[in-house]
Order: C-alpha cells, then sequence, then structure tokens
C-alpha cells in the first residue's frame, strides 16, 4: 500500500471513529423534558405549553417498563402550587408532601440512596433519579408547596408516556390531555382555561367600547 493510501484509510478511519462518536454522543444527551409551574402552566414534551387551572388530581405522566410502573401524579391547592406529588418509581412510591418527603410511608432525608432511586441536593433543588431507567424528577420547594417541577426522559427510554406531558415525540391536543389525565375526584373542580381566556377578552373589548362611546358622547355633547 503506498504512503497515500495509507494516509487516506487512516483519515476515514479517524471519520468513522467521530462519526460514531459524535452519533453516540447526540443520543446521550438528547432528552425529553416535562415542565409544570405553581402559576398552573404545563409544558409538555412535545408542543406548546397550556394552562390547566384544577385542584384536581391528575396524571403529569405515566408509562410502564418490563413490567414496571413509572408514574408522576400531582395535586395543586388554591393558590396554584403542588401540595401533593406522587411519583412511582418500579412500582416503589414517593410521596411529596408538606415539605416533607415519605418513602414506602417512611420519611426520609436527602441525599437518600435505594435500590431503586437516588434523592439528592441539585443546587437549590431536590432531584429524584431512577437508577434503573433515564428518568428522574425534580422539584423546588418552597413554603406552602412546589412552585416547579419537571420531568426528563433520555432518548434512550424507548416507551409510550401518558398524561398531561404528551408523548416524546408527538404534541398532543391539550382538551385531551387534560381530560384523559384527570383522576376521579368528586370534591375537586377544573376551570375551563379557554372561557375564562374569553370572558377576560369580552371585559376588555367591552371597556373599550363604553371608552368609546363615552367619547362620543362628550364630542356631540361639545358640538
Amino acid at each position: 500500500m503506498t504512503t497515500q493510501r495509507r494516509i487516506l484509510a487512516f483519515s476515514l478511519s479517524l471519520a468513522s471513529v467521530f462519526g460514531t462518536v459524535e452519533s453516540l454522543k447526540t443520543k446521550e444527551t438528547q432528552t425529553y423534558t416535562c415542565r409544570t409551574f405553581g402559576s398552573g402552566i404545563v409544558q409538555p414534551f412535545q408542543g406548546e405549553s397550556y394552562y390547566v387551572r384544577s385542584d384536581c388530581p391528575f396524571t403529569l405522566t405515566s408509562f410502564n417498563v418490563n413490567q414496571g410502573e413509572y408514574s408522576v401524579t400531582i395535586r395543586r391547592g388554591h393558590n396554584g402550587l403542588l401540595v401533593q406529588v406522587e411519583i412511582v418509581l418500579n412500582n416503589v412510591t414517593t410521596l411529596l408532601q408538606d415539605g416533607h418527603v415519605v418513602v414506602k410511608n417512611k420519611s426520609v432525608s436527602d441525599p437518600c440512596d435505594q435500590k431503586y432511586q437516588h434523592i439528592f441536593k441539585y443546587g437549590i433543588y431536590t432531584r429524584l433519579k431512577s437508577s434503573l431507567l433515564p428518568f428522574s424528577v425534580t422539584w423546588h420547594s418552597v413554603c406552602g408547596g412546589i412552585n416547579s417541577l419537571w420531568v426528563t426522559l433520555e432518548s434512550e427510554l424507548n416507551t409510550t408516556t401518558s398524561g398531561l406531558c404528551g408523548k416524546q415525540n408527538v404534541a398532543g391536543p391539550r382538551d385531551e390531555l387534560i381530560r384523559d389525565s384527570k383522576l376521579h375526584d368528586h370534591k375537586c373542580k377544573t376551570s375551563s382555561p379557554v372561557l375564562q381566556k374569553n370572558d377576560i377578552c369580552r371585559q376588555f373589548f367591552q371597556e373599550i367600547k363604553d371608552c368609546v362611546q363615552i367619547q362620543q358622547f362628550s364630542l356631540s355633547a361639545t358640538l
């Protein structure tokens, strides 16, 4: 083999290696994140953010892998903050309520390392990370509840999710996500964000109409 051919072969092998590394790197760093805030805003895995005003319990996200259940259920108080969050990882239930973290009906403090999950401080946040799957839940607690929470799935987790977060690769209709994610509870209430928005718009335009009529009346009186 000539020198030129050796250089060409070496260059091609390097390109192949770097291409593989870049592909793996892209695959490793690709994540799907769903967020919700104390205001009632939900930012799903795909699609635009939407607003849910309700004190009903909702499934934020849920999926099954190898007969193991993984889900995040939320409930808001009247101030919009999350007052109860239930996280199920591989059939192990963790409850976030009243500023406490309860695992299997026992209160724990962070850091907490267990067989299937790790709970630790993440800056000003607290994170619960699965030790089996690329799945984590991160939240920020304030007086009165949790004002921000997000769920992160990595691309290698090949499963179909449901809940307010929707699916990882398809943007779902907002009304459908809200309807299908609401858990049965006779005592809770959910107001329609669409009707609420329309009421605000109606009031705004009515005030403009009244203002124009007053100005027209003033001009007529002057003339």
